[in-house]
């Protein structure tokens, strides 16, 4: 007759049998996994190992879902396997290694953003001051937001607003001697804002003509040229506007300051009435004097003003 114990050690080894057929469910639930059962919601693929995994080559919901891709190898969710995974301006590389987006080392890293080309201060961006000419097709590459203007390079004159370089000329052409300079008025305030300067001479003796014959000294250009003295007009008293408004001979019909650029005076010029100038200290911040006795080429004051003008 069999012993009692080994009955007992039969229903020990069926139950066991039953215990290891069923599948085992994580305490705080899980998926479907196929072979593998039931895996953990972190870990919900199956692979071929029969291992529960964040992803494999054939199934990589888990990581797209969370704007990831697959490191197939390590059957794990990363932030990219290439730079081609990488759309970010400021990320677009790859460090295969960490598998981590970061900011660009070359042109190469900048491939896969589209309209962003370069490599600047490791982030993508369309131009820089000197890749202008292939990427901005005949515009100026604005230095400060790195993007193509629609301004024509060559295209402004002196005292004209710019925000490049290469914005600035004479006769429609690029002309290296003359930069984008930033201008103050009141002093000591930028003007007309912080982004846009104005197309100035570089300072070289006696080659500074009136209205622009007063030295501005150690100046860096909007485009990042080192400091430079540049020929200029005297910006306690006047603005760029101004100055052209008066080469310009534009009018103020209604006889008010306010319809000339700021800091413009409407005064009779030259013996011309309504016609918008500026202040002046000296004779050699208002307009040559050629032809002899042109209007707006004196500075002084008209009838009973107070205040020294140019053509007063």
């Amino acid at each position: 007759m069999r012993s009692l114990a080994f009955f007992l050690a039969i229903l020990t080894l069926a139950a066991g049998c039953v215990l290891e057929d069923k599948p085992v469910i994580p305490e705080d639930g899980g998926v479907e996994a196929g072979p593998c059962g039931i895996c953990e919601f972190a870990t919900p693929v199956c692979n071929d190992d029969l291992q529960c995994v964040e992803c494999t080559a054939e199934e990589d919901s888990f990581c797209t879902d969370q704007s990831l891709v697959c490191k197939t190898g390590a059957f794990e969710c990363v932030e990219c396997n290439a730079s081609s995974d990488c759309n970010d301006p400021s990320a677009a590389r790859c460090d295969p290694e960490q598998n981590e987006c970061g900011g660009c080392e070359s042109e190469a890293d900048c491939i896969g953003i589209e309209g962003l080309p370069v490599c600047d201060n490791r982030t993508c961006v369309q131009c820089t001051p000197a890749t202008e000419g292939v990427d901005c097709g005949g515009t100026s590459c604005d230095p400060l937001t790195r993007e193509c203007t629609e301004t024509t390079v060559g295209s402004r004159g002196t005292c004209e607003e710019c925000v490049a370089d290469s914005e600035c000329g004479e006769g429609g052409s690029p002309s290296e001697a003359h930069r984008c300079v930033e201008m103050f008025y009141p002093v000591g305030e930028r003007f007309p804002d912080g982004e846009t300067g104005f197309c100035l001479k570089v300072f070289a003796p006696g080659e500074c003509a009136q209205p622009y014959a007063i030295r501005i000294s150690d100046r860096e250009s909007l485009s990042g040229d080192p400091l430079e003295s540049y020929c200029g007009i005297n910006e306690t008293l006047a603005t760029c506007p101004t100055v052209r408004a008066l080469k310009n001979n534009e009018t103020c019909l209604g006889g008010d300051d306010g319809e000339c650029p700021e800091t413009g005076l409407c005064e009779n010029v030259g013996g011309l009435p309504n016609r918008c100038t500026y202040r002046c200290a000296s004779v050699v911040e208002c307009l040559e004097n050629d032809p002899d006795g042109r209007p707006g080429s004196t500075c002084g004051r008209s009838g009973s003003g107070s205040t020294d003008y140019c053509g007063g």
